[in-house]
């Protein structure tokens, strides 16, 4: 209750006290796309963290630490960092040059791109910047040419191996290119590097601070979340030439998919630290979207382009709350056969109803229903799947075992003769049309995809799954599990199409030749519980890849079929036992980010040390 107080406190003070524009009509759209209970969700979110400190600079490499570094890395290129101005207040200007020129490796070029700004006191600033330092040079476009003209000006006159790009008001951490060298020369191939980012205020307040998972080119479709700070090789910005003109205020993002269909996964190095402020002033996007209102229009579109390069179909639409988000109706180009597992003993009314939300809601031309029936004995119930077999509505298994879930799933598979399976348990409600065209149609954009799970939530309107996070509690969890569903997550994630380390075996759809490859569920070790876990480490140790799809929404009555059971404590330790390393290091989390919950609140301390074990050398000589 105390803690609640000082939420509501700060929330008050902040809307009616503190300077900022619009910010009842935000909240206005807030309250009418949620009502109260989203409202107080996003003060909580905002005002309620104090309880997880954040410091900014305590994980950033002193200058010793940097020195040493940069002492053992041999391939030390020159970097070309472009500032597009256009403007800007002097003041924002200056503490974005001095950010680079604070920097601890000293092999950079600075190249400021004048737009046509026309105001002398930004070229006297600028001008005795390049008088200062040799490594600054200006140029002064006749004609406003908009960021795209003035960056691709910047990228032809750019001497780096590898360019990065920093707004005219925003500041690099002191750090930021010796954190680029040492991933370089840890990934020599790397083509593309991106950190996580914060904000900071105009009094120097640093906030809403974004650790970001590895690449991952599905959520890239959805939100361009690699933004700040990203350098890329040069040769690859000249390849796809440089920022496309017709993207204003998503140049950035249109950019990152071009860039992400011509490199590997592998080229693609996420740097886990802070190195990029974004400045949260009036006119940036860092302050609302609605500073840039063609950003939404422009994303989309470069969206839509890219899923035409890639052959794939969609209608893109934005997220109500967050129109940079950006959510795909995929449709296949084929329609494979699919069969559809559902394993049961009894509970006829779940049975009902589950059968009911698929034909309900399934407009997918080539499926069947595979029931396999578990030692039933209720009359009622088995009168009803005869009749459903009898009528050629669905195709019932006896399994006359004890209960075992891997097994039961295994030998249904055996029965079947279809490519793509879809796991579903008998608690499970459909809720979303198309759903199935939406899941044949995301695994279908890549061979190595081997499972695509969807957004489940309990029937008081609570996420239930959102894709499976490795560590979470010691083992495993879901993704912004007991979050309100008209909540965005965190920075949009439960409506972001993504790969993520597992989905849950509830409701997913697998291909039929990765399930078979990995030899399916592991009967002996995860009879009953952490079965899907342990299938998608196995898939993805063979490479295979799981997505989770927001567009797939279902309701899921967990726990009403079996209750819960000491035996669940059994394979916990043996999913440990098994993947202890795997599960602490799930790449589409971060580990930045607290671990004893799965709403993505709070952080874990993350020492450099812990990243770079070379470094406590240094602690250990200056003991």
């Amino acid at each position: 209750m105390v803690r609640d107080f000082f939420i509501l406190v700060r929330a008050i003070w902040w809307l009616f006290f503190r300077p900022q524009r619009r910010k009842f009509a935000k909240v206005w759209v807030i309250y009418k796309f949620g009502g109260v209970k989203l409202c107080w969700h996003r003060a909580v979110e905002r005002f309620g963290r104090k309880e997880f400190l954040y410091e900014p600079f305590q994980n950033q490499l002193s200058p010793s630490q940097s020195e040493y570094l940069l002492a053992k890395c041999p391939v030390q290129p020159l970097f070309s960092i472009i500032v597009p101005v256009y403007k800007i207040d002097c003041k924002w200007l200056e503490k974005c040059i001095c950010s680079v020129v604070g920097q601890h490796y000293r092999n950079w070029e600075l190249i400021l791109v004048d737009d046509a700004s026309k105001r002398d006191d930004l070229k006297q600033l600028m001008n005795a910047w390049a008088l200062k330092d040799r490594r600054i040079h200006v140029y002064y476009l006749e004609q406003n040419c908009g960021i795209a003209g003035a960056t691709n000006f910047g990228i032809k006159q750019a001497g780096g191996e590898f360019i990065g790009f920093l707004d005219h008001d925003d500041e690099l951490t002191p750090d930021a290119l010796t954190w680029v060298v040492w991933a370089l020369n840890k990934h020599p191939d790397a083509l593309w590097f991106y950190s996580d980012e914060d904000k900071i205020s105009p009094i120097g307040d640093y906030h809403l601070q974004y650790f970001k998972p590895d690449f991952s080119r599905e959520l890239l479709l959805s939100n361009m979340y690699t933004c700040h700070f990203s350098i890329y090789s040069a040769r690859i910005l000249n390849e796809v030439g440089g920022i496309r003109p017709g993207f204003e205020g998503a140049q950035d993002h249109d950019l990152a998919l071009r860039i992400s269909e011509i490199v590997s996964r592998e080229q693609v190095v996420h740097i886990p630290r802070v190195l990029y402020h974004w400045r949260t002033i009036p006119g940036s996007a860092a302050m609302s979207i609605e500073e840039k209102p063609l950003a939404p229009i422009s994303g989309r579109k470069a969206v839509e382009e890219a899923l035409k390069r890639r052959n794939l179909k969609g209608y893109v639409t934005s997220n109500k709350l967050c129109p940079t988000l950006y959510q795909i109706k995929f449709q296949p180009t084929s329609f494979p056969k699919v069969s559809i597992i559902i394993p049961t003993k009894n509970s006829l009314s779940l049975m009902k109803r589950c059968l009911n939300s698929l034909r309900g809601h399934t407009n997918y031309p080539n499926y069947s229903i595979v029931v396999i029936d578990n030692q039933s004995d209720d009359k009622s119930f088995l009168e009803y799947v005869t009749g459903e077999q009898s009528k050629g509505l669905i195709k019932v298994i006896k399994y006359d075992q004890p209960f075992n879930h891997s097994d039961m799933n295994n030998v249904a598979v055996k029965n079947t003769d279809s490519d793509f399976i879809v796991f579903m348990n008998n608690d499970v409600e459909i809720i979303s049309e198309n759903w199935l065209e939406q899941l044949v149609a995301v695994i279908n954009m890549d061979t190595s995809i081997a499972a695509v799970g969807g957004l489940l939530q309990y029937p008081n309107g609570t996420v239930q799954h959102g894709g499976i996070i490795l560590g979470l509690n010691g083992v495993v969890g879901h993704a912004h599990k007991h979050t309100d569903v008209k909540y965005i997550g965190y920075f949009g994630r439960i409506f972001c199409l993504q790969e993520m380390s597992g989905v849950t075996a509830a409701l997913s759809l697998v291909r039929r030749s990765a399930f078979e490859l990995v030899g399916g569920f592991n009967a002996e070790r995860y009879p009953t519980t952490f079965n899907d876990v342990d299938l998608c480490i196995r898939l993805r140790e063979r490479n295979f890849r799981c997505i989770y799809n927001p567009m797939v929404k279902a309701i899921h009555y967990e726990s009403k079929t079996r209750p819960i059971t000491m035996e669940q404590s059994i394979y916990q330790r043996r999913l440990i036992e098994d993947y202890s390393e795997i599960l602490s290091n799930d790449p589409f989390y971060n580990p930045n980010l607290s671990l004893d919950n799965e709403q993505f609140r709070g952080f874990r301390p993350f020492p450099i040390e812990e990243q770079i074990p070379e470094l406590r050398t240094i602690q250990q000589e200056t003991a």
